[in-house]
């Protein structure tokens, strides 16, 4: 039996599509709160048979936080492949964060090593790596320093992925990916899904900053890819299609969307300036600082990625970027959200 979490989410749901179409049956951990209408919407979007495979899941309630629901979630189960957990860069967030992404993951952990599972693929970040190495590159040997100002999801991450090393010292088949930034459909109110929907409605800036992006199928297939190969343990991955200047990927957008490409350069020595209305307006909104000072200036650097590893370790190949956004930009325009 094979357990995924975050089952409902953009990762978990391609997940999913990709372990039924290979025919595996699943079981699923959502939250009680949460429906599986995303879901069935991916489906539909990839196969006409959809129906057929969304019977291959049993979807289970629970939660990171609930031990006792994860003990029950993993009973008979053999392979975890854990996407669950919060992404957010809203300091007002930080607790919650920290709380889901590193307790909750130690939680199933400790769960999966009470239940005598064998092995789990764990989805991390980039967020969780440490700078450029001597030739410009962020690899998976870059390790991440501490300092001021890092966010908290960066912190939760990094820290989350050692609750998965303690379950490998403890006999867990480890394996853990980090993904750039991931393109998909569907989640057009969060993630990069905003992106698209900001483009649509008129996006005529652009920062000269680079970073790395990745299709949300190559994520789903990599992950199975690399626990079918049983050699394989106690590593990680970087997942990253390309390195995308932000011009690129809004003006790559914006034809997939039938919009004006942006036009204006925003100075990195802006942020400085327009951060206290962000301030301003989180806190009128009564949703905190939307996003720290440190985050927004990510967006003007130039971070490059190298996914050497895994194409040389399995000769795993991603779809190219162009191609990513032309089909998410289709799918944004039947969506109309």
């Amino acid at each position: 039996m094979i357990l995924v979490t975050g089952g409902t989410g953009l990762v978990g749901a391609h997940l999913l599509y990709e372990l039924t179409s290979r025919g595996e049956s699943v079981r699923a951990l959502k939250r009680e709160r949460s429906n599986t209408e995303f879901v069935d919407w991916v489906f539909k979007l990839y196969s006409h048979e959809s129906s057929k495979l969304l019977q291959g899941i049993e979807w289970v309630d629970g939660d990171l936080l609930d031990y006792q629901s994860l003990l029950d979630a993993t009973k008979g189960v053999q392979t975890v492949y854990h996407t669950g957990g919060i992404v957010s860069f809203n300091p007002l967030q930080s607790s919650s964060v920290i709380e889901t992404n590193i307790t909750g993951t130690g939680n199933l952990v400790d769960a999966c090593m009470d239940n005598g599972v064998k092995e789990i693929c764990h989805v991390s970040s980039i967020a969780a790596l440490g700078q450029a190495n001597e030739s410009g590159m962020v690899d998976e040997d870059c390790r991440w320093i501490e300092s001021k100002g890092q966010n908290a999801y960066a912190v939760s991450k990094l820290y989350g992925e050692n609750q998965l090393w303690r379950g490998f010292a403890g006999g867990l088949r480890v394996i853990v990916v980090n993904p750039t930034v991931i393109l998909g459909p569907g989640r057009w109110d969060s993630g990069s899904g905003q992106l698209f929907k900001r483009v649509y409605k008129g996006m005529p800036f652009y920062t000269n900053g680079v970073t790395g992006f990745v299709d949300v199928r190559d994520v789903a297939r990599a992950m199975v890819v690399l626990m079918e190969e049983t050699g394989i343990n106690g590593e990680r991955f970087i997942l990253n299609s390309e390195n995308v200047s932000y011009r690129d990927i809004f003006t790559m957008m914006a034809a997939s969307l039938g919009k004006r490409k942006p036009s204006i350069r925003v100075p990195a020595g802006v942020v400085d300036a327009v951060y206290p209305l962000v301030q301003l307006f989180g806190q009128l909104s009564g949703r905190g600082n939307l996003v720290s000072k440190a985050n927004l200036k990510t967006a003007f650097r130039v971070t490059l990625y190298s996914s050497q590893k895994i194409r040389e370790k399995i000769g795993f190949e991603f779809i190219p970027i162009e191609e990513t956004i032309r089909f998410v930009g289709k799918a944004f325009r039947n969506a109309e959200p």
